[in-house]
């Protein structure tokens, strides 16, 4: 697999890990005031996820090394 081909795959796979992440509600993100959870809207499609919300950039940064270094395991 070339240089090119990889940092698709591995964008995608970052992209993904964030968005079920989301979706699992973790602590990565969450709403700003108690469980306002149906104000923040996530689009996989469109690559955005908006509202009113914290996060937690640790945990961000958590999620995307760890899909890194599971695909360099492939």
């Amino acid at each position: 697999m070339d240089s090119k081909t990889y940092t698709k795959d591995l964008r995608k796979n970052c992209v993904k890990a964030v968005f079920d992440e989301f979706a699992e509600h973790g602590d990565m993100i969450r709403p700003q005031y108690a469980e306002q959870w149906d104000e923040i809207y996530a689009s996989r499609f469109l690559g955005h996820i908006t509202g009113p919300m914290d996060i937690d950039v640790p945990d961000l940064v958590d999620v995307i090394i760890d899909t890194i270094v599971k695909e360099a395991q492939k």
